[in-house]
């Protein structure tokens, strides 16, 4: 009845609006398949699934502390953004790391070889107003010791906006 056709509307926004009765019924076509396939899984599917959900959000919790991205489950939104502003970035301060304990645990990986040095002439760049051409100009060290992290925290943000306008010659 009425569920049935909430189900199938779920379908819609995911196909072709040319061809969309074909492009729902390859939908639940598939569907159905991996319904199938998942019944054909030996066990207590009911309770295996909820172990498997609980071990997923264990590992989230781990590592959502010191991962330098966010699961695609956390939300964040992004308020209407002005065309003229050239990007624009969530101002949410729930998700941050501690970066002198992020340093530290990734300090055998090759990409945070001066990691810091080079993220606070980054920073100091931009704050003096020079614009990026793909090389970083060096900051003393008695400059770089201006810099100050609040806190010692840096934050992760899954969504920014960035407003370009592109000519395409073809």
């Amino acid at each position: 009845g009425e569920l049935e056709h909430r189900r199938v509307k779920r379908f819609y926004p995911r196909v072709s609006k040319s061809r969309f009765t074909s492009g729902i019924a390859k939908q639940q076509r598939r569907e159905r398949i991996l319904f199938r396939m998942t019944e054909r899984i030996p066990g207590d599917k009911s309770k295996k699934r909820k172990v498997t959900a609980l071990r997923r959000r264990q590992a989230m919790k781990a590592d959502a502390t010191d991962a330098p991205f966010l699961h695609f489950e956390v939300s964040e939104q992004l308020p209407y953004t002005d065309p003229r502003v050239h990007y624009h970035m969530s101002s949410d301060a729930r998700h941050y790391l501690c970066l002198s304990q992020w340093l530290r645990k990734c300090a055998g990986d090759p990409a945070f070889v001066d990691f810091l040095p080079r993220l606070q002439d980054h920073i100091l760049s931009r704050l003096l107003g020079r614009d990026y051409d793909g090389n970083e100009s060096p900051f003393s060290s008695a400059e770089r010791s201006r810099l100050t992290f609040i806190n010692d925290r840096i934050y992760r943000h899954k969504v920014i906006r960035v407003n370009f306008t592109t000519y395409d010659l073809r």
